[in-house]
């Protein structure tokens, strides 16, 4: 409850921890990044790679995909806002 507490307080732009944490997500509305043990409600996120090369590409990854997704949330007036991104790439 300390943490919960912490993030109507104090808010965070996004939370990173484990399957538990969705609570926390639903509560306050910051985005949950899953990248801790155990990660119960996703399919076979216990096999991907944290650590290591592999690991590190997949953590960055994860990251900058939940940034895109708040960004594309939240920037939603054309021409003040929005962000465009080459997707030809």
């Amino acid at each position: 409850w300390a943490l919960r507490s912490l993030l109507f307080t104090e808010p965070v732009d996004l939370l990173i921890g484990n399957s538990y944490g969705k609570y926390l997500e639903r509560d306050t509305g910051t985005p949950l990044i899953r990248l801790m043990f155990p990660i119960f409600d996703r399919h076979h996120h216990h096999r991907f790679a944290l650590f290591g090369y592999q690991g590190a590409l997949r953590v960055l990854t994860t990251i900058l995909d939940k940034i895109f997704d708040k960004l594309d949330r939240e920037t939603s007036e054309t021409g003040v806002t929005d962000y465009s991104y080459d997707l030809t790439r």
